[in-house]
């Protein structure tokens, strides 16, 4: 089997992590693979003689205008790179995020199978998303969803195939759970971006509110953006702040942590799934998560771990030093088994 693989932006988060698994397993099937992707995130390390690649130019800007205009030539980029596989045999297009729209487009004008693999709950977000998904539903032969909470989000007549997100044996080697030494280390630990709904600006809050115990905030993005980030929102970071850059290999933090948070805001966003939280959960940390969407399902509230709202500042701080202060219930949430 050939997969022209579609994914626009090639980031240090999630979908092109869980997209980086996929095409794993599809090299060790012995298919082929053409991926066309931007450069700079997890699927920059994928090498295989039967791995070709495509340069996808995109990317995001401080400025939404320039912002428009790339992922516009992405699609017209995508549009015309599908068309060359018009007569491919047995070649399916497989298609991540529902972003790459150009390629479904034109893989269905060259009758080739699409596969949308969908990490995105459109009707939590703006206009321009809605959109998206209402193309990409049409135009997907076979459509994959990421958690049951996602599922229930999509339109009446569309039976999207529910596949959740695992971890790459590579992922789970390098860990070393140990809630015992972990306990130990009163840190707080969170991976994200610089985005609105993603709660960054809550966790420095928390940190500062917290000072006896250590923080550690791992974005996906640039030195420089954070810094510029940081200025034009006019915060300083409280001394026991740690602030990291992005990273490929994430599992040192989760190695020198005790407890994780997402601090997503749910009116704004809803994480489909949060492969931080399964991250987390890997090395037996317990995680904090909202109490709203497909990360919500995987966190029993009180069991292995908590659901709390992201402006519930109080519930949060106390929550945290409980755990960081109470060695027995801190074992419990660690080592239980949900």
């Amino acid at each position: 089997m050939k997969y022209a693989v579609f994914h626009l932006l090639n980031d240090y988060s999630g979908s092109p992590k869980v997209l980086k698994s996929v095409i794993g397993r599809m090299l060790a099937d012995g298919d082929s693979v053409t991926l066309h992707t931007s450069r700079g995130g997890h699927l920059d390390s994928l090498h295989s003689p039967r791995l070709r690649r495509v340069t996808i130019p995109y990317s995001f800007s401080a400025s939404k205008t320039l912002t428009a205009v790339r992922f516009a030539w992405a699609q017209l980029v995508s549009f015309f790179a599908v068309l060359r596989f018009a007569f491919s045999r047995n070649t399916e297009v497989y298609v991540n995020t529902i972003l790459p729209v150009g390629a479904a487009l034109g893989a269905r004008l060259i009758g080739k199978r699409v596969t949308l693999h969908c990490h995105e709950i459109a009707a939590a977000k703006g206009h321009h998303y809605r959109a998206l998904a209402w193309i990409m539903l049409r135009l997907a032969n076979r459509v994959i969803c990421v958690s049951e909470y996602q599922a229930r989000t999509f339109p009446a007549g569309t039976e999207p195939e529910i596949i959740p997100n695992t971890l790459p044996r590579d992922f789970t080697e390098r860990l070393k759970p140990d809630p015992e030494v972990a306990f130990e280390r009163k840190r707080v630990l969170m991976l994200t971006s610089l985005k609105a709904y993603k709660g960054t600006r809550e966790f420095l809050n928390l940190a500062a509110l917290m000072p006896e115990f250590s923080f550690s905030l791992v974005v996906n993005d640039t030195e420089e953006a954070i810094r510029a980030w940081l200025k034009a929102n006019g915060l300083t970071p409280s001394a026991n702040l740690e602030i990291h850059s992005q990273r490929e290999d994430v599992t040192p933090f989760y190695n020198d942590a005790s407890v994780v948070l997402n601090l997503s805001n749910p009116r704004l966003f809803i994480e489909t799934f949060g492969m931080t939280a399964l991250e987390a959960r890997a090395c037996r940390l317990p995680v904090i998560v909202p109490k709203v969407g497909g990360i919500a399902e995987m966190i029993a509230d009180g069991v292995n771990g908590y659901c709390i709202d992201c402006h519930d500042t109080a519930l949060l701080k106390k929550t945290i030093t409980s755990l960081l202060t109470d060695r027995d219930l801190y074992l419990r949430i660690a080592n239980a088994e949900i």
